[in-house]
C-alpha cells in the first residue's frame, strides 16, 4: 500500500478510539515509559505534545513539571521546516497554540535549547514497524531533527498497537527509532542506539 494511503488507514484507525479509550491507553504506555531506565536516567529529554488522537504526553509533562525536571519541547519553524528545541518551566505560561494548532513554547518565559543538547527524544507518528520503521505525518520535521539536529539522541516512540505493524517500506529519508512503546509491549531495536544499546526485544 502507497505511503499516504497507509498513513491515512492507521490514522482514521486511531482517530476512532474514544477519548476514554485513548486516555485508559496512554496511561498504559507512559506507564511503562516510566520503567525504563533509560527514560529516568535523561538528562534533557524532548516531549512532544499530544495533539488530537496522539499518544497523551500532557499529564507527563505537567508531572515533571510540578517535579521540577527538565521538559524540552519542541517549536515548529514552518518557514525552514526545522523543529527548534524549547525549555519550558510553567505548562499555562509557556504554551501557545502555534504551527497545525499544536501548543508549542512561546512568550518570556521559555528559553531556547541547542538541540544537540537532547539526549532522547519522544518521536510522535503516525505508522511504525517491528524493525523501528516510522512514518510521520508527511512534513519530515522529525527525520531532519533526528538526522541532523540531534543524532545521538535514543529515539522512543510512543504508539498505540493499531499503529504498529509488522513492516513498512521506508524511503532513504525516513528516520528509524530505537524503542517503541505501546500498550501491550516495549520493543527494543538495535537501530543507532549510543552505548551499545541492546537489540532485544524486552516485554514488560
Amino acid at each position: 500500500m502507497h505511503t499516504d494511503s497507509l498513513r491515512k488507514q492507521i490514522l482514521r484507525k486511531r482517530s476512532c478510539l474514544s477519548g476514554s479509550q485513548r486516555s485508559g491507553l496512554s496511561s498504559i504506555i507512559i506507564g511503562r515509559l516510566k520503567r525504563f531506565l533509560r527514560f529516568v536516567t535523561s538528562s534533557n529529554p524532548l516531549f512532544y505534545v499530544s495533539f488530537k488522537s496522539e499518544v497523551e504526553t500532557q499529564g507527563l509533562i505537567k508531572e515533571r513539571l510540578t517535579a521540577g525536571k527538565t521538559v524540552l519541547v519542541p517549536k515548529t519553524d514552518t518557514a525552514r521546516h526545522r523543529l527548534a528545541v524549547y525549555r519550558i518551566r510553567d505548562w499555562s505560561r509557556d504554551l501557545r497554540p502555534g504551527a497545525y494548532g499544536i501548543l508549542e513554547p512561546s512568550g518570556p518565559g521559555v528559553e531556547q535549547v541547542d538541540p544537540s543538547m537532547v539526549d532522547l527524544v519522544l518521536v510522535p507518528g503516525s505508522v511504525f514497524d517491528r524493525h523501528g520503521g516510522r512514518y510521520g505525518y508527511g512534513g519530515g520535521y522529525y527525520d531532519r531533527f533526528l538526522s541532523e539536529d540531534a543524532p545521538g539522541a535514543l529515539r522512543i516512540a510512543l504508539a498505540f498497537d493499531l499503529q504498529l505493524l509488522p513492516h513498512i517500506d521506508l524511503k532513504p529519508h525516513d528516520q528509524q527509532v530505537d524503542v517503541i512503546i505501546t500498550e501491550k509491549e516495549t520493543l527494543i531495536l538495535p537501530i543507532h542506539g549510543p552505548g551499545g544499546f541492546s537489540g532485544t526485544i524486552h516485554i514488560q
